[in-house]
């Protein structure tokens, strides 16, 4: 993209779902992205649920805020 972009995301909807579920590196990168999301102060909605990987994101998610 060429020059800069006043554009911020604000908002960002996430449905996090893997059948191996239990493998630390989809456990990490849910965890990751839920405190990254808000350290940037970025709205998340999601799956609505509390097991798994989307589990994992918004438990960070609500943590870090």
């Amino acid at each position: 993209m060429v020059g800069s972009s006043s554009h911020h995301i604000r908002n960002i909807c996430v449905f996090r779902g893997s059948s191996p579920w239990k493998e630390i590196e989809f456990l990490e990168s849910a965890n990751h992205l839920g405190q990254v999301l808000a350290e940037r102060k970025i709205h998340l909605m999601y799956g609505g649920g509390s097991l798994g990987l989307m589990g994992v994101c918004i438990n960070s998610y609500i943590f870090k805020r």
